[in-house]
C-alpha cells in the first residue's frame, strides 16, 4: 500500500517541484505620470509564450491615467519563459505599478478604503494551468524627509507556496528609495501562485514609482 501511494502521487509532486515560474530579466525605469495619481496602483496580468515574448496584457485593476504608461514600461522588459521538467512553457506574470501619491501636508498616503484584493482568474482560455501571485493588500512606501528626487525602483519578489516574500531582487535602483520599498514590502500580503490547483513558489516584480513633490511656493 505503500508503495502504491508513493507511485500515485509522486508524479504531481515531482512536476510542482520542476516547475520555474516565469520572470523579469531585465527591466529599466518606469515612466513617471505628467499628472498626479492619487490611487495608484495598477495591477497587470502579463500572458508569456514559450519563448518569453508578451502575446498578451490584461488589467486587473486599472484606477485610470497610466494603464497606457504602465503597458510601455512592461512591453520594453525582457522576459524568461516559465520552464517545466526543463521544457520551456506559456505562462502568466502578474505585474504591478504603484505610482506613490504626493504627500498632503505632513499626511503619508493610505490605500483606498474600498480596496478589493486583486486574484488573478483561474479560467485561462489559452490552456495555462498557472495562476499567477494575487495582491491581498498593500501600503505605500514612505518618501525620503527634504527630497525632490523622483523615479522608480522596480523589483522582482520571490514568493513561497504559503504566500511570504522570501527573496527580493532589484532591477532597477534609486539611491535613497530603495530601503523604503523593502520596508513597505514587509507589510504587503500577497496569495501564492498555483499550478494545476496547487500552491507553488512564484515571482511577482512590482514597479514603485516616486512622483515629483508639489512645489511648496
Amino acid at each position: 500500500m505503500a508503495l502504491f501511494f508513493v507511485i500515485l502521487f509522486w508524479p504531481s509532486t515531482f512536476a510542482q517541484q520542476t516547475y520555474e515560474p516565469p520572470e523579469v530579466t531585465s527591466a529599466g525605469d518606469a515612466w513617471v505620470p505628467y499628472v498626479v495619481v492619487f490611487d495608484g496602483l495598477f495591477v497587470l496580468d502579463v500572458r508569456l509564450s514559450d519563448e518569453g515574448v508578451i502575446e498578451r496584457i490584461e488589467p486587473l485593476r486599472d484606477p485610470g491615467y497610466m494603464l497606457g504608461t504602465a503597458k510601455t514600461s512592461v512591453r520594453g522588459w525582457k522576459f524568461q519563459s516559465a520552464a517545466e521538467g526543463g521544457k520551456p512553457k506559456a505562462s502568466r506574470l502578474t505585474v504591478v505599478f504603484l505610482y506613490r501619491p504626493p504627500n498632503q501636508g505632513n499626511a503619508t498616503p493610505v490605500p483606498p478604503k474600498d480596496f478589493v484584493p486583486v486574484i488573478p482568474s483561474d479560467q485561462s482560455d489559452d490552456g495555462i494551468d498557472y495562476v499567477p501571485v494575487g495582491i491581498s493588500s498593500f501600503i505605500y512606501p514612505d518618501y525620503p524627509v527634504n527630497s525632490i528626487a523622483w523615479g522608480s525602483v522596480v523589483v522582482q519578489v520571490t514568493v513561497d507556496s504559503t504566500g511570504e516574500v522570501k527573496d527580493v531582487s532589484f532591477l532597477h535602483r534609486m539611491i535613497g528609495f530603495d530601503g523604503l520599498v523593502l520596508d513597505a514590502l514587509k507589510k504587503w500580503r500577497l496569495r501564492a501562485a498555483t499550478l494545476r490547483g496547487k500552491p507553488v513558489n512564484s515571482k511577482i516584480v512590482i514597479a514603485f514609482v516616486f512622483q515629483t513633490p508639489p512645489s511648496s511656493e
